[in-house]
């Protein structure tokens, strides 16, 4: 099974993240070999800022992935203002750790939301859904579906790596789902992929 966790920061906690990000990598590393995705979001207006982590891996049922979240280092030492995990569903055929860049372009994390009452929805666009992101292969670090409590679609989840907003308007305005009115507040962060391989020369996020 797979999973997505989200955790948000609480305010002024950068000098403690600090602190224990390598206790954090070495917690990881203890997942490298389930991780679909991992990394930072960034605040969009301050990319320096860290407002949050992302991490999807593949785990065994609900318990794993609780513990996964509730162990963490961040969210041991009390990082997280609040965490989301959902159940997970990879919509293409690589993770992020087999993405290859097409340059020194900012990478984006968008998070779609299912509207009240959509689910449903989703299967009357799936094809066009389909066929449309198909297009844009080559931007996803990662892309797919949350799946709510109940089993249902929940919304969707996607890291790219775009030339800028802009670009990243022109990606939603034709994104069937969201044409269809299926998510709620759809929501735009700057993001990074994590872990020391990452960081720059300076030792800062890439």
């Amino acid at each position: 099974m797979e999973f997505f966790a989200w955790g948000v920061n609480h305010s002024g906690v950068a000098g403690k993240r600090s602190a224990i990000i390598r206790e954090h990598w070495d917690f990881i590393d203890r997942y490298k070999d389930r991780l679909i995705a991992r990394g930072p979001v960034l605040d969009p207006s301050d990319p320096s800022r860290v407002t949050g982590s992302i991490h999807i891996a593949a785990l065994d049922d609900r318990r794993e992935a609780e513990r996964f979240v509730h162990e963490e280092p961040f969210h041991q030492a009390g990082l997280f203002e609040h965490v989301l995990l959902r159940r997970f569903e990879l919509e293409l055929g690589r993770t992020q750790f087999e993405f290859e860049s097409a340059g020194d372009l900012p990478r984006f994390f968008i998070y779609c939301p299912a509207a009240r009452g959509s689910g449903t929805g989703r299967a009357r666009v799936a094809d066009e859904y389909d066929a449309y992101c198909a297009g844009f292969d080559a931007n996803f670090l990662c892309r797919g579906a949350l799946i709510g409590d109940r089993g249902g679609w929940a919304g969707s989840i996607y890291l790219m790596e775009m030339a800028d907003t802009a670009a990243i308007g022109g990606f939603l305005e034709g994104e069937p789902c969201l044409k269809a009115a299926l998510y709620g507040d759809v929501q735009v962060h700057r993001w990074t992929p994590g872990g020391p391989e990452n960081l720059n020369p300076r030792g800062e996020l890439a």
